[in-house]
């Protein structure tokens, strides 16, 4: 059977890194020479300059890569990967919709024995309903789709601690960027870190548009266990057990919350528990704890 197209829909700050490198180490899975695609959200949210600037830090990384290889084997492995980075590029930079492009490119790496090939891009949680069935309908409907849930606080967190990273890069003050960031999140709905913790929204769009069959949805606290690597694996329709990186990338310490942070926080984001504990049937010990925090008063 031909490989299946893996979408990695998020969420961000929820293992994907991770993820992806657990693929990339796989016999059974294809890769393409860019972590995160991001060529339907380009489209819909028209942040094809945005995309082309992270596609060519990578692409400037690799062309250092192939002016230092060493040997001939090298040098053609490095060769080649610029040359991929630069068909993914091209696609990108055109700004319009080229569907079978995407579908000539991504099956470019399968190969007999490749269960799935896989498009990582967390940026696609926010994708709309026409979009999510769009992708579901390429590669003759041969499609599979994966979410991973983080306690929404914590990943609502690490978005803030990542974009408390970049505002002091650019000389903001730390503790007036903090309370900032903060106000935004709590009182502007329509802010990118609060908008990524909308796993409602998120699933909501999606289960109209894709059969059950062809989605999974897992907690991030029990990703690496077991049990749920051989669930995933199923899904993926793997032989081969699914293994990883032992520890969890891009699992720096970051920012350290207050408690009272964590209790105003956990009370804006409660609907988002509620609906996935409805949508679960049960919610991780994490998420419970968090939950309580909410009771504090600030």
């Amino acid at each position: 059977m031909a490989a299946a197209f893996l979408y990695g829909i998020g969420a961000a700050k929820a293992g994907t890194t991770w993820l992806s490198k657990a693929l990339r180490a796989h016999p059974e899975a294809a890769m393409p020479p860019l972590k995160e695609l991001h060529y339907f959200d380009s489209l819909e949210a028209k942040t094809s300059i945005w995309t082309l600037d992270q596609m060519i830090r990578v692409r400037t990384e690799a062309r250092t890569a192939m002016a230092q290889a060493t040997n001939p084997r090298a040098r053609q492995r490095a060769v080649a990967r610029v040359e991929e980075i630069d068909r993914w590029v091209g696609l990108v930079a055109a700004q319009r919709r080229n569907d079978a492009l995407y579908e000539k490119l991504l099956l470019r790496r399968a190969r007999p024995g490749h269960k799935v090939v896989a498009d990582i891009t967390p940026g696609y949680a926010m994708l709309s309903e026409d979009s999510f069935g769009r992708m579901a309908s390429l590669n003759a409907g041969n499609t599979k789709f994966l979410m991973v849930l983080r306690d929404p606080v914590d990943r609502l967190w690490s978005n803030i601690g990542m974009t408390l990273a970049r505002r002091a890069l650019k000389g903001v003050e730390a503790n007036a960027a903090r309370a900032t960031l903060l106000d935004e999140v709590m009182h502007n709905a329509d802010s990118p870190e609060r908008g990524r913790s909308d796993y409602a929204g998120t699933l909501s769009r999606l289960s109209a548009v894709v059969p059950e069959r062809q989605r999974l949805v897992i907690f991030f606290e029990e990703l690496f266990q077991s049990e749920t690597l051989s669930r995933l694996a199923a899904f993926l329709g793997f032989d081969a057990p699914l293994t990883g990186p032992q520890e969890k990338v891009n699992a720096g310490a970051g920012t350290l919350i207050t408690p009272i942070e964590r209790a105003r926080l956990a009370a804006l984001l409660r609907p988002q528990y509620d609906d996935i504990e409805t949508r679960m049937g049960r919610l991780p010990d994490r998420w419970q704890d968090t939950l309580q925090t909410s009771m504090v008063t600030s």
